[in-house]
């Protein structure tokens, strides 16, 4: 080594452990950890620290997802609000509860046209690529129409 190299390394007490860990470094194939996410966006966490049953639990999400049980909740709240104090009630918590629910419908409402427009989109595509696939698919739509 000439004069004017320098090492990578502090040659002290941790040199042997700061060369090995350098080297293992460059034969490692795969990293330490890997983290690939299954449903971007979506957090499952049922364990037995935040859940007394997290098997039953398990199996309540496989049939009824947190957001189909909040949305049930939601309509029956909302149902009974309106029954007990009118569509504008007087309570806060009461109207911002129902200003919210509002808000959601509306959300539903245009995610729901937004997939029938991509529908139309698809449909058109088949009309011009497989007229075949699109003949049958549109007389599937058009009897569910009726």
């Amino acid at each position: 080594m000439a004069t004017t190299d320098i090492s990578p390394f502090s040659w002290t007490e941790n040199a042997s452990a700061d060369w090995m860990q350098a080297w293992q470094s460059l034969w490692r194939g795969a990293p330490q950890t890997l983290v690939q996410p299954i449903l971007p966006g979506w957090t499952f966490n049922v364990n037995s620290n935040n859940s007394t049953a997290p098997q039953t639990e398990i199996e309540v999400l496989s049939k009824h997802s947190y957001g189909r049980q909040i949305g049930r909740i939601s309509d029956a709240l909302a149902l009974l609000i309106e029954e007990q104090h009118g569509s504008a009630p007087e309570e806060k918590s009461f109207s911002d509860f129902l200003e919210m629910k509002h808000q959601i419908d509306v959300i539903k409402k245009d995610a729901a046209a937004d997939r029938l427009e991509q529908i139309v989109k698809d449909m058109a595509t088949l009309k011009a690529q497989d007229r075949a696939q699109y003949k049958r698919l549109r007389e599937a739509l058009l009897a569910a129409l009726k």
